[in-house]
């Protein structure tokens, strides 16, 4: 459902950027270099736009920062050039928009399509205001609102409430401020006090970082006792023509700080479960209350029509904490108790430590934040136990209508089609084959070889392979596919369509998406946890079909490669890529004392581009090269 809705808001994005830009006929020579790169950005903009079909924003957003990077390099470089160029970005352009409204935070696009502030100008023949900046004394009696009240309104409150009507709120012209919203009047003539005054009063308003100062509040209740009398030539002009110059400061905008580790509460572990359990269920990105949308960490920081939530640093100035602490009907959550104690206090002490972020990435959902902070702080035996509870979630999302039993082994978890006695049988053989894999990859012994275990489905019809592939991880699987892994932390599984007539040796099918989890975990790309696992299938069962057919694969997917790196950067098909990461891998794993001391690092929580130049000599991409001109060698 996440994926449609995404899907249909970036069809609108796309329309309307489409029409934002025109697109010129190309004419250009550059080098058969350039157009290369030329080709392959085109591919990486399909494949961000596509990414947002399926409703994968992380991937889009990391997709078009790269395009973003290469097309800077390409900027200027040649005149000729430059109009393919022009037409990139406007590729882009959509992919672009489209997750700024998600609120990721992205490089500015040079020629990207983007609304200036309009300003107002005063109607043909009419006088031209006197420009008013905004007073810093005011008299005690006798106030102006064109050169007194008019610019603090403009100053404090021009964001939300004269450029924009929040909270169904509009102070844009006189008029329009003394009628008050549909609620009713905020300013009584002649009275103390009205609900403008209150809610600055009360530090309610303004928000987004703005401040009332004393004596321009004092300056505003003056006004309203001397009758809110309006002085000027029009009670309907825009308060921004009556002070022109008192322009409102900008809104604060809140960017993410990554969290040092050393903080005392963690937005993962501590915050995010609180917001997705009380808060998300109203504030999603659906159409959420005062347009503040909690589904996602950059969604938060963008903030809604009453600006920043948080104030980092400042947890008594942040919106977010009065809410929780404000009296019904104004606290929040609106539904159910209130948080606790104890809550409220991690919130304000994560604010007070700067609101910093701890998940993997921003752009992900909430819940995804939440689960990925559990996932890394859980025990084996509690993640264990969770993953039990989310692989009968996807069963019944994939293989709907679909009896499956269950066999608990030390290293795996097995989910099969064929009744409980043959699937313990399977789950013996997965549960030798994770021993093989602990034994060829010289994984330590006594301790769990994946985290919280590997989950196993295992099927019969090559329908329900596919079926699983479309509905839990919305992806078509290449058609000559029988199993593959998936980890991200959270998950960890192998999806199986167990062989008929003996098609293919299926020790080598359990230890092939056993041992490419297992590597995974160790915070590898892709690329590499795929092609060591394709390589320890072939140490199962060198003669198996699937074995071979990889070996005469390879000639045709380097072929499909424009460049030597290809497969490093998961450009080529799914089918393709394992068939050049399988050799890729068998050359480097060949060279035993090198990938040993590889997996050591990783063990030790290196990074891998780090880990693989201690041991290789040099970053992934320069040995693919090299690997690649020497024939494969």
């Amino acid at each position: 459902m996440r994926a449609f809705h995404l899907l249909a808001r970036f069809a609108a994005c796309a329309a309307l950027i489409t029409l934002l830009f025109s697109v010129r006929g190309a004419d250009a020579a550059p080098s058969d270099e350039q157009r290369s790169e030329v080709r392959d950005l085109k591919v990486e903009i399909r494949k961000a736009s596509n990414y947002l079909k399926q409703g994968k924003v992380a991937e889009s957003t990391q997709t078009v920062k790269l395009v973003l990077e290469r097309l800077q390099r390409l900027e200027g470089v040649d005149p000729e050039l430059q109009e393919s160029v022009d037409q990139l970005f406007g590729a882009l352009a959509p992919a672009h928009a489209f997750l700024e409204l998600e609120g990721v935070t992205l490089p500015r696009m040079r020629n990207a399509a983007v609304a200036e502030p309009m300003m107002m100008t005063p109607a043909p023949g009419a006088p031209a205001a006197a420009p008013s900046t905004l007073p810093t004394m005011f008299p005690a009696a006798n106030l102006s609102f064109t050169k007194h009240i008019a610019p603090i309104l403009v100053a404090r409150c021009g964001n939300c409430h004269v450029n924009q009507a929040r909270g169904q709120f509009s102070a844009s012209s006189y008029e329009v401020l003394l009628k008050g919203p549909a609620d009713g009047v905020v300013i009584f003539p002649g009275q103390d006090g009205g609900r403008l005054v209150e809610v600055i009063e009360s530090g309610d308003m303004p928000r987004g970082g703005q401040k009332v100062a004393p004596n321009e509040l004092a300056a505003l209740k003056a006004w309203i006792k001397e009758g809110a009398k309006f002085d000027g030539a029009d009670p309907k002009a825009n308060l921004s023509m009556l002070a022109p110059g008192a322009a409102p400061a900008p809104m604060m905008r809140l960017e993410v700080a990554s969290a040092s580790g050393n903080e005392k509460v963690s937005f993962g572990r501590d915050i995010a479960p609180v917001l997705v359990a009380r808060c998300i269920s109203c504030h999603d990105q659906r159409n959420p209350p005062g347009n503040f949308s909690l589904a996602s960490f950059q969604r938060l920081l963008r903030g809604g029509d009453s600006g920043a939530p948080v104030m980092p640093g400042k947890p008594n100035e942040s919106l977010m904490i009065q809410l929780f602490k404000a009296p019904a009907p104004d606290r929040m959550p609106r539904n159910g108790p209130p948080l606790t104690d104890q809550q409220i206090k991690n919130f304000e002490t994560w604010i007070a430590e700067g609101a910093k972020f701890d998940g993997d990435a921003p752009e992900s959902s909430m819940q995804r934040v939440a689960a990925y902070s559990f996932a890394k702080n859980a025990t084996h035996d509690e993640l264990a136990k969770a993953r039990e509870a989310t692989s009968l979630a996807k069963k019944n999302l994939g293989l709907p209508g679909v009896a499956m039993t269950t066999s608990d082994r030390k290293d795996v978890y097995v989910m099969g089609t064929l009744g409980q006695d043959a699937n313990d049988e399977f789950a013996d053989q997965a549960e030798k084959a994770a021993d093989d894999v602990r034994r060829i990859l010289k994984a330590p012994a006594g301790t769990p070889l994946v985290k919280g275990r590997v989950t196993l489905f295992l099927v019969k019809a090559k329908y329900d392979y596919n079926e699983f592939s479309k509905m839990v991880e919305r992806r078509d699987v290449p058609p000559t596919w029988q199993g593959h892994y998936w980890y991200d932390v959270t998950d960890a599984y192998g999806v199986v369509q167990l062989p008929v007539n003996d098609a293919y040796d299926l020790d080598a099918m359990f230890a092939q998406v056993i041992a490419s989890n297992y590597v995974a975990s160790l915070n590898t790309p892709d690329w590499f946890s795929d092609g060591v696992g394709r390589v320890v299938a072939s140490r199962i069962a060198g003669k198996d079909p699937r074995v071979v057919a990889w070996s005469n694969d390879l000639p045709s997917a380097v072929g499909a490669m424009k460049k030597a790196d290809d497969f490093v950067y998961m450009r080529l098909a799914p089918d393709q890529n394992g068939a050049v990461s399988f050799a890729f891998l068998k050359s480097l794993m060949g060279r035993s004392s090198q990938f040993d001391a590889l997996m050591m690092a990783l063990r030790k929580e290196m990074p891998f581009d780090q880990a693989f130049a201690g041991a290789y000599g040099k970053p992934p991409a320069e040995i693919a090269k090299a690997w690649v001109a020497s024939g494969g060698r």
